[in-house]
């Protein structure tokens, strides 16, 4: 009788959603319980405040610093210093297409474009979409704060191109990969740093943080929904 009791405890703690944050049974959005395989813990566990889930879309794992390209250069720079773009839209081709490398998404937009380090460091949005469309996906501009947040609830996946603070240190600009969404919360891959990557960050710090700088901003702002 013991162990009976026990086991209803425990089931009671799972739906009152009381259980320890770092439990991987998550309700989704149709209240059905799933278990998030992820190794990353999921801080806004779900309770009676937390209704919306989201699991963020898989990707592999690409790092512009890999010794097999980061001292590829185009033009004034090299993929590990400038690669984040070619080495993030990588990352979504070969997770929803087929699997491409980070140095085959930037010979194409150096070799067609004057967008990949060239008038200045870095790749710019046009870019990032004209890479896009030759492996044929489709696009669209984030507006709002607001549209950004619907977007990843309704199980987008985001390109973003973000400044100073939780993914640049200093004043350069950084490219980045969201999906996904937790209580205000979404799933974000860096292709720099094995420390940020693959983890959950405030969707208002990030937008926060949007870059504003022209180049990235260039097709009408610095983050974009992806999708095929």
């Amino acid at each position: 009788m013991k162990k009976a009791t026990s086991m209803v405890m425990v089931a009671s703690l799972l739906l009152s959603g009381i259980v320890d944050a770092k439990a991987e049974w998550i309700k989704d959005q149709q209240g059905k319980w799933e278990y998030f395989s992820s190794d990353e813990i999921i801080h806004n566990f779900y309770s009676e405040k937390t209704t919306e889930f989201v699991k963020p879309v898989k990707l592999p794992q690409y790092y512009q610093a890999d010794p097999r390209w980061s001292f590829k250069r185009y033009g004034m720079s090299n993929m590990k210093i400038s690669g984040c773009v070619p080495t993030s839209l990588s990352m979504v081709i070969s997770g929803l297409k087929q699997d491409v490398t980070p140095v085959q998404v930037a010979d194409y937009i150096y070799d067609t474009s004057m967008e990949m380090n060239t008038l200045f460091s870095g790749t710019s949005s046009l870019g990032a979409i004209a890479a896009l469309e030759h492996w044929g996906f489709n696009y669209r501009i984030i507006n709002s704060k607001d549209d950004l947040k619907n977007a990843l609830k309704n199980g987008n996946i985001v390109f973003g191109a973000v400044g100073h603070g939780i993914f640049v240190k200093g004043y350069s600009t950084h490219a980045i990969i969201l999906s996904g969404y937790q209580n205000g919360n979404t799933h974000a891959v860096d292709p720099d740093n094995p420390e940020r990557t693959n983890k959950w960050y405030g969707i208002d710090d990030i937008w926060d943080q949007r870059s504003m700088e022209l180049e990235d901003n260039s097709a009408g702002g610095p983050f974009m929904v992806i999708y095929k």
